[in-house]
C-alpha cells in the first residue's frame, strides 16, 4: 500500500525530484535575498532573463524555509497571466561554517490539480450518451483524462524548473563548490618544495629540440 501511495504522489502531486543546494550564507540571508529578487530591478540587470515573458515570482518566508510560486503572461493575452500550477517548498538546514543546505521539492497546486477533471468529465457525459461502441467510448474517456493530466503536469513541471533555476541563479554568488586540487605528483606542476630553476632547466632541455 505504501508503494502505491508513493507512486500516486509522484504522479499526481509532486512534479520534480528533490533538489539540494549548498550555499555559503545563513537561512535568513537566503530568504531575504530571494524575496528582494522577486521583482525586476535596474540594480539587478544580471537577473533580467529570469523575467522574460512577464514572469513574476512570489516568495513566502516560513520558519524553516520558504514557499515559492510563479506565473507568466499568456502569449495570446499579454495583459493576462496564466495559472499558478506549482508550489516550490524549500527547507533550510545548517551545514556548518555559516553554510546552509536548501532542499527543494515542487508539488502541483491543489486547485490546479483539481482543474484536471472538469473538461474530461463534461466530455464523458457527452460520450456516454453517444451511440458509439462502449470500447471506443471507454478508450476516448481514458485518453481525455490522460491528456488533461499530462498537460497540467507538464505546465507544473515547467514552472517548478523555472523556480529552481531562479533560486540557483539568485544565490549563485554564494553557492559552495568543491574545486579539485592539483596533485603534487603531477610532472607538469612545480610545487613549493621543488627547485624551480632546476625544473625549468629540465623542461627547457627536453623541449629545445622541438623548435
Amino acid at each position: 500500500m505504501t508503494g502505491l501511495r508513493g507512486w500516486l504522489l509522484d504522479r499526481l502531486w509532486y512534479v520534480q525530484p528533490m533538489t539540494a543546494l549548498t550555499v555559503k550564507a545563513l537561512p535568513n540571508d537566503c530568504s531575504r535575498t530571494l524575496a528582494l529578487a522577486t521583482r525586476p530591478n535596474l540594480d539587478r540587470l544580471h537577473l533580467r532573463n529570469l523575467f522574460i515573458d512577464g514572469r513574476r515570482y512570489y516568495v513566502s518566508v516560513l520558519n524553516d524555509g520558504f514557499e515559492m510560486t510563479t506565473h507568466s503572461s499568456l502569449p495570446w493575452r499579454p495583459k493576462t497571466r496564466g495559472s499558478i500550477a506549482a508550489v516550490l517548498r524549500g527547507t533550510f538546514s545548517a551545514a556548518g561554517n555559516d553554510s546552509t543546505v536548501i532542499r527543494m521539492q515542487a508539488r502541483m497546486r491543489l486547485l490546479y490539480l483539481l482543474n484536471i477533471f472538469p473538461i474530461p468529465l463534461f466530455m464523458t457525459a457527452l460520450l456516454i450518451a453517444s451511440p458509439w461502441s462502449k470500447t471506443l467510448v471507454i478508450g476516448l474517456i481514458i485518453g481525455l483524462f490522460f491528456l488533461s493530466w499530462a498537460g497540467h503536469r507538464l505546465t507544473a513541471s515547467l514552472q517548478a524548473a523555472d523556480m529552481v533555476y531562479f533560486v540557483e541563479k539568485v544565490l549563485e554568488e554564494v553557492i559552495t563548490t568543491d574545486t579539485p586540487l592539483l596533485s603534487s605528483n603531477n610532472e607538469s606542476v612545480v610545487t613549493p618544495e621543488q627547485d624551480f630553476p632546476k625544473q625549468w632547466q629540465k623542461f627547457y632541455e627536453e623541449h629545445k629540440g622541438e623548435s
